[in-house]
């Protein structure tokens, strides 16, 4: 592709500013209050997830993660896409084609996950139904994720924002705060009624059939599928490490239930900051090659971003206090976090540049590697994180 001389974003280091506070701040303060839906509900049943099905917590990360990697990824092709003008409105064939995509990525990875937590603690009934579940969830969610993918990229476009500071953060939020519910709560769902499970199930399947014959793949869509497979599997590998780390310190975490109440939080706001920084690259090096990583105005939007990080952290360890106190539990502000966390943002910002600018120079698009790629990072430092805290609270 011949570089192409367009400006990303907004030129200034004082209009940046405005927009990172006025857009991009907001985004990620709508993602945080999401983020501890889910971390609610895992707060309150995590006990219940330790002791009845632990290998949920072996495949949770990694499940998350592959859903916000997935349509994190679709929100920054499809941001590119605008740019070059080859989408125009929500239904068109094209997103229509790529949400078929997207969900259809997920298979060989969710598989990956389910295998990986089976031989880690044996082969059972309710792994079957697990997997079941996880197939379910993963058409269900699907769906809402990819079309409000191309809601969230498609009409801040119109509105002349930048959609690669949201679309990426708000899509994973998204798909953060409705994994771990859809997760506990087709649990129940099984337990109360097994034939109405399997029939929802079924009709999920039937669903996926319909939208893949409404897709259109060309070539592009072909070479973006198997990219994305590829990734999404190493990733799904790497995160194997994450979910049995959480599961192996459960007992630790499960004695401040403040972490499991943050830990839907910590790992997808540190991802936001990544995929926002990742996502931004991106799109400049697939518009204008490498040159545009030494204009300034790429430094305003990284810095800026940085500046956001202490707010970010303190709001993430006040609204877990009253959402833990919400659910039952005791808890007060965590400052070993608040002062760790910007440390933690920054170093995965930087991975996320390093990510994109790598993956372009050996002719891998940025837009299907870098985001995925910096989320799971961010789920693999985020948890390495809380099992440090904890482990100092425990020990103290």
């Amino acid at each position: 592709m011949l570089p192409v001389k367009v400006t990303v974003g907004t030129r200034g280091w004082r209009k940046r500013l405005k927009q990172t506070f006025l857009v991009t701040f907001p985004a990620l303060l709508l993602c945080l209050a999401l983020d501890f839906v889910g971390g609610g509900v895992l707060g309150k049943n995590f006990e219940m997830i330790a002791t009845s099905y632990p290998l949920l917590l072996i495949i949770l990360p990694g499940l998350s993660d592959l859903r916000g990697n997935v349509f994190g990824a679709m929100a920054s092709r499809m941001t590119t896409a605008l740019h070059l003008g080859k989408i125009r409105g929500v239904l068109d064939k094209e997103v229509t084609t790529n949400v078929s995509m997207a969900i259809g990525s997920s298979g060989i990875p969710l598989i990956v996950l389910w295998l990986a937590g089976t031989i880690k603690l044996g082969f059972s009934d309710s792994a079957l139904t697990i997997l079941l579940i996880v197939i379910a969830s993963a058409i269900a969610i699907g769906l809402l994720l990819g079309y409000s993918t191309a809601i969230i990229t498609v009409f801040p476009y119109r509105w002349g924002a930048d959609p690669d500071m949201m679309a990426a953060p708000l899509i994973t939020s998204v798909a953060d705060v409705i994994t771990i519910p859809t997760l506990v709560y087709l649990v129940f769902f099984y337990e109360s009624n097994e034939t109405a499970f399997y029939a929802f199930t079924a009709l999920m399947i039937a669903l996926l059939v319909l939208l893949i014959l409404r897709s259109e793949y060309k070539g592009e869509h072909i070479k973006a599928f198997r990219e994305i497979v590829g990734v999404l599997t190493g990733l799904a590998i790497l995160e194997i490490f994450a979910g049995s780390t959480l599961e192996s310190y459960s007992d630790v975490i499960s004695k401040v239930i403040i972490l499991s109440v943050m830990y839907p939080a910590i790992l997808d706001s540190v991802g936001n900051f990544a995929s926002i920084a990742a996502a931004t690259t991106s799109t400049r090096l697939n518009l204008s090659g490498e040159s545009a990583l030494k204009d300034r105005e790429f430094y305003f939007d990284i810095s800026a971003l940085l500046l956001l990080t202490p707010i970010i952290g303190f709001l993430t360890n006040y609204i877990a206090v009253h959402v833990t106190n919400l659910i039952g539990y005791q808890a007060t502000l965590i400052w070993p976090f608040i002062l760790g966390y910007p440390f933690l943002v920054a170093a995965n910002i930087a991975i996320g540049v390093i990510v994109a600018l790598i993956s372009f120079r050996f002719n891998i698009d940025p837009d299907n590697v870098a985001v995925p790629t910096v989320t799971t990072v961010a789920d693999v430092t985020g948890t390495l994180f809380v099992v440090l805290l904890a482990d100092m609270l425990v020990g103290a």
